[in-house]
């Protein structure tokens, strides 16, 4: 079973599989996360963007599983996730929020596509 964090409403009314909306930035989805981490959870989508840019992003989501996808550290790379997101702080262009909610719809879907091919869903 999957579950999609996410503070993008957007991702949130897709309703792509099990969602929790996560109420502030992309800093509160990181740490509802890594609380779900040490109840069991397991990363299936990397916590951070490619590249800066979309890091600075005012909306994320990240997709969260019971079965084990990967063989590293979930809490580590987690705890990095926070600390680097905490340090750089988002974007707060409002005349680009629309973008930025269908960018991240858009990667959450293919990260959705992907790990269906690969027997996660």
């Amino acid at each position: 079973m999957i579950l999609i964090l996410t503070n993008n409403p957007d991702a949130a009314e897709a309703a792509l599989a099990p969602t929790e909306l996560v109420k502030g930035t992309p800093l509160d989805v990181l740490t509802r996360a890594r609380e779900l981490i040490d109840q069991g959870y397991f990363l299936v989508t990397a916590p951070l963007a490619a590249n800066n840019r979309l890091n600075r992003s005012p909306y994320r989501s990240v997709i969260l599983s019971r079965e084990k996808s990967w063989s590293g550290d979930d809490a580590a790379l987690l705890d990095m996730g926070i600390s680097h997101m905490a340090l750089q702080g988002f974007s707060a262009a409002k005349d680009a929020d629309s973008d930025y909610r269908w960018m991240d719809l858009s990667h959450l879907k293919t990260a959705l596509e992907e790990s269906a091919a690969l027997g996660e869903r």
